[in-house]
């Protein structure tokens, strides 16, 4: 039977109660499917991007707290690559290198009886400059030639050391010598050559070619 306003109006109190709560129940229930869960869920969702960017903001903030610092890092590598440079010297260099050694034995008045480079031992990045040298002097000279090596701005070491009593030599019998047996190790930086450079030049300016050729397919 459907119902009236005139209808409704004839049914006892307790059955009208009951429709009121029942048509109350239903607005409630409407309500909450087309207005309040639609309404949390997009809460939730912006209470989730609120936490992502929160937490990006303070990302940013520990970030630019800890920038001087960055800084100061970046700048001690560079001192420190600097350094490593200097002790590397170039192939330039080398014989200015070689020439130091030499004019230091014979400031510590000592004899070169052998001054060889030999070939160069290349490693990854530089390259090892082997020399084999013998000298003859008193145990002082020589102490102090490889005094004064040690306290040349660049990378020598002493391996294969060896000294043993020498005979006397003309105008200094009144000197007891020794002969001094070893190979001296300098090291040079080697540089990338011109046909590598302009290798990776290349293959920059391809790439960057390509893939300004790719984003506008890429936008369409």
């Amino acid at each position: 039977m459907a119902l009236t306003v005139d209808s409704i109006l004839k049914l006892p109190t307790s059955k009208k109660v009951l429709l009121l709560v029942g048509i109350l129940g239903l607005l409630v229930v409407l309500y909450g499917y087309l207005f309040f869960i639609p309404l949390r869920n997009e809460k939730e969702v912006l209470k989730s991007e609120m936490n992502k960017l929160m937490k990006e903001l303070n990302e940013g903030k520990m970030i630019a707290r800890d920038l001087d610092k960055f800084k100061k890092q970046i700048e001690k590598l560079n001192v420190e690559l600097a350094n490593a440079l200097t002790q590397l010297p170039n192939e330039k260099e080398i014989p200015e290198i070689l020439k130091s050694i030499s004019r230091l034995g014979k400031e510590s008045n000592l004899e070169f009886t052998l001054f060889r480079p030999k070939p160069e031992e290349p490693q990854q990045f530089y390259a090892k400059v082997p020399i084999d040298l013998v000298v003859i002097g008193s145990y002082h000279e020589t102490g102090i030639f490889f005094d004064k090596l040690r306290k040349l701005p660049r990378i020598i070491n002493v391996v294969d050391f060896n000294m043993s009593r020498e005979k006397e030599v003309k105008g200094r019998e009144k000197d007891v010598l020794v002969k001094t047996s070893c190979l001296v190790n300098t090291y040079r930086f080697i540089e990338p050559k011109k046909e590598e450079k302009k290798s990776e030049t290349q293959k920059e300016k391809k790439q960057q070619t390509e893939e300004e050729d790719v984003s506008p397919k890429t936008r369409k």
